[in-house]
C-alpha cells in the first residue's frame, strides 16, 4: 500500500520514502495546511482511499495501491510532484539503529526476543525505551552480520529496507522535484520559491525540525570494504539513479 501526502492549498503532492525525512515532511506540509504540528503527523491528517478527486481542503493523506498511484500521477495535473532521498549509505545505518526490530523478527526471532523480553524484565520505566530494545538486538545482531542478511534475504519485503527508486516507482511517475536529504533545508527553500509559496514557504522552512532521528547520527563509523560493496550491489540502481557515489 502507497501513501502520498496532498497539501491542496499549495498544489504540492509529496511522496515518501520511509527512512528519508518523512515524519518531519509530513509535519511540515501539515502545518502548511493549516493542521498544526504533531509528533504523529499520520496520525492527525485525515486520510483519503484512491484520492483521484480532490479531497478536504487543506493536507491530507492518500492511501492507494500501485495502479492508484500511478493513476493519481496522471489525474492530478497542475500539482507539484515531490519527493527526499538519502545516500543508500546513510539510509541503511538508520535502518540499523532504527529498524532492526523489523529485521529481527522477520529473520532472527532469538534476537528479537532478546529485545523485546529483556526490556520487558527491567521493569515498565524502560518499556518505552526503543533505543535499548535496539541495542539489546544489536548485541545478537552486528552490523556485518546485518548487511550480510541484506545480501542473502534480499530488501524487498518492507518499504524501509527496499530501494528508494521502487517506493518511488520513477519508472511510472514524474517527479518535478527529487531532494536529497543531505541539503533538505537549501533544498526545499528553492523548491518553495519555485512553486510560489512566498513567506509561507519560508516561515515553513524556518521551523523544520528533523523529527524521528535514530540513533545513527552519533554512531561510531560502522563500515568496511566489504560491507560497503555489499550494500553498493544492494542498491545499485538506487545510488546510479539517484546521483550517489559508491
Amino acid at each position: 500500500m502507497n501513501w502520498v501526502v496532498i497539501c491542496e492549498p499549495f498544489k504540492l503532492i509529496y511522496r515518501p520514502v520511509p527512512k528519508c525525512a518523512s515524519t518531519t515532511l509530513m509535519n511540515l506540509l501539515g502545518e502548511l495546511g493549516g493542521c498544526g504540528s504533531s509528533l504523529r503527523p499520520r496520525a492527525a491528517l485525515p486520510t483519503l482511499r484512491g484520492g483521484a478527486s480532490p479531497g478536504p481542503e487543506g493536507t491530507y493523506l492518500v492511501r492507494c495501491d500501485d495502479n492508484g498511484l500511478v493513476d493519481l500521477a496522471r489525474r492530478r495535473t497542475g500539482y507539484v510532484w515531490f519527493s527526499v532521498v538519502r545516500d543508500p549509505y546513510a539510509r541503511v545505518v538508520s535502518n540499523y539503529h532504527n529498524k532492526l526490530n523489523r529485521y529481527a523478527k522477520r529473520f532472527d526471532l532469538g534476537a528479537y526476543l532478546c529485545g523485546y523480553i529483556g526490556q520487558a524484565l527491567c521493569g515498565p520505566a524502560a518499556w518505552k525505551d526503543r533505543h535499548d530494545r535496539t541495542r539489546r538486538m544489536q548485541g545478537r545482531i552486528s552490523f556485518d552480520r546485518f548487511v550480510r542478511g541484506l545480501q542473502r534475504h534480499g530488501v524487498g519485503w518492507d518499504p524501509h529496507f527496499t530501494l528508494q527508486t521502487e517506493v518511488l516507482r520513477v519508472e511510472a511517475i514524474h517527479y518535478h522535484h527529487i531532494v536529497k536529504m543531505e541539503r533538505l533545508t537549501a533544498a526545499l527553500r528553492e523548491m518553495f520559491a519555485q512553486a510560489g509559496l512566498g513567506a509561507a514557504g519560508e516561515a515553513a522552512v524556518a521551523r523544520l525540525a528533523w523529527l524521528n532521528q535514530s540513533g545513527a547520527a552519533k554512531a561510531p563509523d560502522l563500515w568496511t570494504p566489504a560491507t560497503r560493496s555489499i550494500v553498493a550491489d544492494i542498491y545499485r540502481r538506487d545510488f546510479e539513479a539517484l546521483g550517489y557515489p559508491t
